[in-house]
């Protein structure tokens, strides 16, 4: 593909289904003072029915297609034209600065891709307190700790050269991340994004937290499939594929 002369920087893709009380203030954070010559936003929207769409305002390149996260970002992807593609959650927060950090964590050769350092909001109880905590519970840079609500980011070759977000219903952040790791390095941002604690106070921090690692420890050392996984989810409710932050 031959892109213009004027291609972005960046390209910002935000997966969204029945986001309208998120959406505003995602796409705002991320925008901030950047120009649109150095960063274009795109808003995959997967069929929302509560008003998302009209959240989004002008100068917000918006795409609609069929339901599924990582299908939207592939999407997304399709319509950018940035050099960096980053992939931020519709109920994630961008903090201040984030270009410069993203832009200074990939000079260095091989660096490929990575993520930031998770804050959930509000931090009720201690474990989020203690997911929230500087130190010493700082995220390395492994790809068994980059969750999409990390707002992961990546060189498009890079992107490319994985064959994008496997279109699979559940743990497609993992895959890209550990896909990506096979590529070049990641590296951890030191800066935190800000985002919603509202599944982990629905659910229940701790047992929510501790169901992630279930889930992610049999997705990645024992052999299960995101499909399994997915039906798993599907058939206990406890807590629920509607409960977990990876899932879409």
């Amino acid at each position: 593909m031959v892109r213009p002369v004027d291609t972005p920087v960046f390209s910002v893709v935000v997966p969204t289904l029945d986001e309208a009380p998120w959406i505003a203030r995602t796409l705002a954070h991320a925008r901030r003072e950047y120009s649109r010559e150095l960063l274009e936003i795109i808003v995959s929207d997967g069929g929302s029915t509560d008003g998302t769409v009209r959240e989004v305002p002008a100068g917000v390149h918006l795409v609609t297609g069929a339901r599924g996260r990582a299908a939207q970002m592939n999407l997304g992807v399709a319509h950018a034209r940035g050099r960096i593609l980053l992939f931020c959650h519709a109920d994630t927060l961008l903090p201040e600065g984030w270009v410069e950090a993203v832009q200074a964590a990939l000079t260095r050769p091989g660096r490929v891709g990575g993520g930031f350092q998770p804050r959930f909001e509000p931090a009720r109880g201690l474990t989020l307190r203690l997911l929230n905590w500087p130190r010493p519970l700082t995220y390395p840079a492994h790809w068994l700790l980059f969750y999409g609500d990390q707002a992961l980011f990546c060189r498009r070759p890079a992107f490319e050269e994985i064959g994008g977000f496997p279109e699979q219903p559940i743990m497609e952040d993992l895959e890209l991340a550990r896909r990506l790791s096979r590529v070049g390095k990641l590296v951890r941002v030191p800066l935190r994004v800000i985002t919603s604690s509202r599944r982990y106070l629905d659910h229940g921090p701790l047992r929510l937290q501790l169901a992630d690692i279930d889930w992610v420890t049999r997705y990645a050392f024992l052999n299960a499939s995101a499909e399994e996984i997915a039906s798993a989810y599907r058939g206990t409710g406890e807590p629920s594929a509607r409960s977990s932050r990876r899932r879409r």
